[in-house]
């Protein structure tokens, strides 16, 4: 009692102290004043967090000031094999884990032979913190005594107050490896499962949640028994048993595998056994459909808390049926390590294992299973055909079990049934035609109601009363208003459809295209959902789904669905409705990337046809498509009819959408790289500056269309000579499409090449071919072949090639993009023309001056007229030219 009182008068007057100092300071003296004392220090920190409040609690550097100080590691030497800690001598190292590292060791008192594992400290790692989590370990393996769950041995410290943990050793695989190894049926990794809930469910009823069940955490051993090991983050519910673990648990620090985490621990809000189930139905998850449910590689940490919070994950059975249609080699494998094969597979996920899954991972902690125990009931109904408590307890359900049950018993009622199902359905048309009748005038107000309210509701959120003074962004209201829709408006499915589409075509418009087909995916279940999977505007979210695809990058995707829409409008519309237009223009942009040049230029013609047809070549709609058509025949370089269209557009699209529209903006650098093509590099200038700053101002300057002006722009002032300016140009754009559009994008590509030609021409071969490099591997993963970005990147890597004297490599790439150009190319391409100029080039260098010849004199004139005399490459093969004739 009397240290109790002595320990409370301490606490009080270093809080006391504490309260008046600044954040380092207060750091700095805490450290001092409680010395090596950690359970004075873990009621300090507690202490001063109520007071101060958790802002100041968790300040920048606090913790660290208090918690590590200035402590010796673990005085031992990199490699440990060999060494003794208290009884055990260390044989080698199993692994790592986040709070220590993990040895096998066995006993060297020789009383009797025994392997284990144990856990200490990495160096380097050595402090309080870690320490008070490494007790907490070993406290909570102390209180846990069951056949599935690694048992706590013995425990101790090393001579400079290290702590180590002594656990039973478990010589086997991880889950995950040992079912496909065996090629577990789904059955028999459903039982694995029950018995890890049954483990899980004991800890659960010890007060103490895992947090960290991943597949390396559950070793099964060769005689098939899972063991969980690795309470490391572990949590105590009751955390009054252990005073000097306060420090930790009051301070929640966010400890996770991340593609193991539920999203209550990404937020970092309170753990509960809850959140052990989610990620029991992560593992189940991905135990049997081979795949985890979402894909966090690569992603920022913002992205990976939106992805596990507020993504809903594909069904296990969707799953299969996605990665069969994407890689079906991949997905066979999958399920031959399932002793299946992927058709039975998806069969026997659909439908119970969908929704066991589905509500062990719901967002919402409380609408999950209420125990591990609950789950693996659910489990165990499952397998032997008796309705599991994730499916909604309906007659129809129940009854569906009972006959597959009882199939023989109730054959003899099925006439009965079927006859009386017959005239329960007219009845049912019946009395839904009239109530739909009777409901369409209310349905329609409703609806329009219900926009209103949800706009007027995001727009007051600018207000300052609501806003408390902060700024409002415009990408804020969306992603607020995304989430409402997403989460609201059930009972309004038209409503929530129409603004999911419309909230994810304005994040396709700003350039945040995951988001875009995000939404847009969910708008297209909707309209299926209360259309059927024929109907306009299904085919109009098909669609818009499809062109969402393409700026992304995804061409097989986008194609898909742009075909499912076409074929649907024709069918339900008509080959002349004005709705078909747009998706042909889609399909010519579709065309285009792919390099089909020729179809490309059926579709915008089609498309122009069809607004004409009702009358509407001046409407701006129609000037998109010429503006791409405009932009096909410039990449053929017939640069007179390309000016025609572009200002065709232009002029309509200045009186429709006013001088600041974006679509003004590319109108206008569309315009000017028109002009730089015939050389009027003097007009050109004017117009790359005032479409650079109408995108910057509307769109602003890391937005994929200005990204792309502003790519033009540094091409403009390669060809102007400015190699310096443009230089710095080019490399930021590259950085800023990366982000923009992701790292395999065709059009970062594209970018790369223009870098390594600027490059080349500015002395630095070596560096262009690590810029034509990445190009081609972007473009193996996103293009056809023969594609002429493609020709284009391999015409490039020749050059650089060539110009470090490696003329082997050289002619090799180089024919290789002449044998591609001449399938994708016209005759008179300049990209062609640029291949064959460097392949002469190359040749001549090799001393083959004829084979050389032809190539140049094919090639000069076509690059003097497209590039002009002054450009680099024209000059060189001018020159080489002359060598041939003078020799």
């Amino acid at each position: 009692m009397e240290n109790g009182k002595n320990i409370h008068e301490q606490v009080t007057t270093i809080v006391a102290h504490a309260r008046g100092l600044g954040t380092r300071d207060r750091g700095e003296y805490v450290r001092r004043a409680c010395g090596a004392d950690e359970t004075l220090l873990s009621h300090v920190l507690q202490a001063l967090a109520d007071s101060l409040g958790e802002k100041a609690a968790h300040e920048q550097g606090f913790w660290d000031e208090v918690a590590v100080g200035e402590r010796n590691s673990l005085a031992l030497s990199e490699t440990l094999e060999g060494q003794l800690l208290g009884r055990y001598r260390i044989l080698r190292k199993l692994g790592s884990g986040g709070m220590g590292d993990v040895y096998l060791a066995e006993r060297a008192d020789e009383e009797y032979q025994q392997r284990v594992a144990l856990k200490i400290v990495r160096g380097g790692l050595f402090s309080p913190q870690i320490q008070s989590r490494l007790r907490m370990e070993r406290q909570i393996l102390a209180t846990l005594q069951h056949p599935n769950i690694a048992r706590l041995l013995d425990g101790g410290r090393a001579p400079d107050g290290t702590p180590y943990l002594v656990m039973e050793y478990i010589d086997g695989e991880p889950i995950d490896t040992y079912c496909d190894r065996r090629r577990l049926s789904v059955e028999a990794r459903l039982q694995l499962i029950r018995t890890i809930c049954g483990a899980v469910h004991y800890a659960h009823q010890n007060l103490i949640v895992h947090r960290d069940l991943k597949p390396n955490n559950i070793l099964i051993t060769p005689d098939g028994v899972p063991k969980l090991l690795d309470f490391g983050i572990a949590k105590l519910l009751d955390s009054r048993h252990s005073a000097h673990t306060l420090a930790v648990t009051h301070f929640e620090y966010r400890v996770m595998t991340p593609a193991h985490a539920s999203p209550e621990q990404v937020r970092g809000d309170v753990i509960t056994t809850a959140s052990d189930i989610y990620v029991l139905g992560v593992l189940l998850y991905e135990l049997l459909c081979g795949r985890r449910p979402f894909l966090l590689v690569g992603t920022s940490l913002t992205d990976m808390e939106r992805i596990i919070c507020e993504q809903e994950a594909p069904t296990p059975s969707s799953m299969v049926a996605q990665v069969n249609a994407d890689a079906p080699e991949l997905m066979a494998d999958i399920a031959s390590r399932r002793s299946t094969t992927p058709a039975r597979l998806q069969k026997q996920l659909r439908g119970d294992l969908d929704n066991i899954i589905g509500m062990a991972m719901r967002k919402d902690p409380e609408r999950r299973y209420a125990s591990a125990e609950q789950l693996a009931a659910d489990l165990e109904h499952h397998l032997t055909g008796q309705p599991v408590l994730a499916t909604r307890d309906t007659w129809l359900y129940r009854t569906r079990k009972f006959v597959k049950r009882h199939s023989f018993s109730v054959a003899a009622s099925v006439v009965a049934v079927l006859t009386l199902a017959a005239f329960s359905a007219v009845t049912y048309i019946q009395a839904q035609r009239i109530a739909a009748e009777r409901d369409v005038a209310t349905a329609e107000r409703t609806r329009a109601e219900q926009i209103s309210s949800f706009l007027v509701e995001l727009f007051e959120l600018s207000d300052p009363s609501r806003s408390r003074g902060n700024q409002v962004t415009a990408r804020e209201i969306l992603d607020i208003g995304a989430r409402r829709i997403r989460l609201g408006l059930n009972e309004q499915p038209e409503t929530r459809a129409t603004l999911l589409g419309t909230i994810g075509r304005v994040y396709g418009s700003m350039g945040l295209y995951e988001s875009s087909v995000e939404l847009l995916e969910d708008a297209l279940q909707s309209r299926i959902r209360i259309h059927g999977e024929r109907h306009p505007d299904v085919a109009l979210a098909h669609a818009n789904l499809g062109a969402a695809f393409c700026d992304r990058g995804q061409l097989d995707a986008c194609g898909e669905q742009l075909d499912r829409a076409l074929a649907m409008q024709k069918e339900l519309l008509g080959t002349e409705a004005v709705a078909i237009a747009p998706t042909l223009l889609a399909h010519g942009r579709l065309a285009q990337l792919r390099g089909e040049l020729d179809n490309a230029e059926q579709f915008f013609k089609d498309s122009l046809a069809v607004y004409r047809l009702h009358q509407q070549e001046r409407s701006s709609a129609a000037a998109s498509v010429m503006n791409e058509l405009a932009g096909l025949y410039t990449y053929r370089n017939e640069y007179e009819r390309a000016a025609t269209l572009y200002r065709a557009a232009l002029d309509i699209d200045r009186q429709a959408l006013g001088n600041d529209h974006p679509q003004v903006g590319m109108h206008v650098q569309n315009l000017g790289f028109v002009l730089q093509s015939q050389g009027k590099l003097s007009e050109a200038a004017p117009l790359f500056t005032e479409s650079l700053q109408i995108l910057s101002k509307v769109l602003g300057e890391t937005h994929p269309m200005t990204l792309d002006a502003t790519a033009n722009y540094g091409r403009f002032l390669h060809r102007r000579g400015d190699l310096q300016q443009a230089e710095q140009v080019l490399v930021r754009v590259v950085d800023l499409n990366r982000k923009a559009r992701g790292e395999q994008h065709p059009f970062v590509g594209h970018d790369l090449v223009n870098l390594g030609m600027l490059r080349v021409d500015a002395g630095n071969p070596a560096l262009a071919q690590q810029d034509f490099t990445a190009a081609l591997a972007i473009y193996a993963v996103a293009l056809p072949p023969d594609h002429p970005f493609a020709v284009s990147a391999l015409s490039g890597l020749g050059r650089a090639q060539l110009e470090q004297g490696r003329l082997e490599e050289a002619e090799q790439t180089l024919r290789k993009a002449s044998q591609l150009g001449a399938r994708s190319l016209a005759a008179d391409s300049p990209t062609l023309a640029s291949v064959h100029s460097s392949l002469g080039r190359t040749l001549l260098a090799l001393d083959r001056a004829q084979e050389a010849s032809p190539l140049l004199q094919t090639s000069y004139p076509i690059l003097a007229k497209a590039q002009g005399e002054d450009a680099a490459i024209t000059r060189r093969t001018k020159e080489a030219l002359d060598s041939v004739s003078a020799r």
